[in-house]
């Protein structure tokens, strides 16, 4: 977090970070000047219970200094986000808790193809007429994002527009991690062959699984991500 003097200089100044019950942060810190327009980074170490669910929590910094009068404070909430535990075996990337999800038609599906706009009505994922029991159904633009906490070392999947698409249909594959994208397949339509995907995640901690649209119409573009795995053994 970032302190930041304005127009006056600020002095002795005490910095702490208070959470919910349970979670535990690092002891407060002291700046004894501070001079004014400048800024000082500091850092905190934060900690959630165990067994915390996953998911945004308000943490609220605190400082206690004196400027041109005494006794002031300045107080300001933040979100934190806590991360799921990380899969430490090789894993389906439809049995995860996803981070986030968008999706051009209705939501991305689990183990089924997108189908239609609601939320369990897709098909078994099929590509050139292999069906898959696992994997992700989605509709360009889709993103789906995944904690692996660095533990996962390749990502494999299969990946083309499901056969519930009558040959038409035009997207590209991505993944994404931390921020850097590490693959992206050409164009596929639904007459092109599937496509097998092996990428290295090794030390990424957030993956995104992105289905892009590649012409202006989105008609058809049902993409599948069949049998997505990461190999965390």
């Amino acid at each position: 977090m970032d302190l930041t003097a304005g127009m006056l200089p600020v002095v002795g100044a005490k910095v702490s970070l208070q959470a919910p019950d349970g979670w535990k942060v690092s002891a407060p810190q002291t700046v004894p000047v501070l001079t004014a327009g400048n800024t000082k980074r500091l850092r905190f170490s934060v900690t959630p219970p165990a067994g915390v669910t996953a998911g945004q929590t308000v943490l609220t910094a605190r400082a206690d200094y004196l400027s041109s009068a005494p006794g002031r404070v300045a107080v300001q909430p933040f979100a934190v986000a806590a991360m799921p535990a990380p899969p430490t075996v090789d894993t389906y990337a439809g049995d995860l808790t996803w981070l986030t999800s968008t999706n051009g038609w209705g939501p991305p599906e689990r183990d089924r193809s997108n189908g239609e706009s609601g939320a369990a009505d897709g098909h078994t994922l099929t590509l050139d007429g292999t069906t898959y029991a696992k994997g992700i159904g989605a509709h360009a633009a889709s993103d789906v994002e995944v904690y692996l906490g660095g533990r996962c070392s390749v990502f494999t999947s299969d990946v083309g527009i499901d056969d519930e698409i009558d040959g038409y249909g035009s997207v590209t594959f991505s993944v994404v991690a931390d921020g850097v994208t590490l693959w992206t397949s050409p164009v596929l339509t639904g007459a092109s062959a599937t496509v097998p995907v092996s990428v290295p995640v090794t030390g990424a901690r957030h993956v995104h699984l992105k289905i892009t649209p590649a012409a202006t119409s989105l008609s058809g573009d049902h993409g599948d991500w069949a049998g997505a795995r990461f190999h965390c053994a």
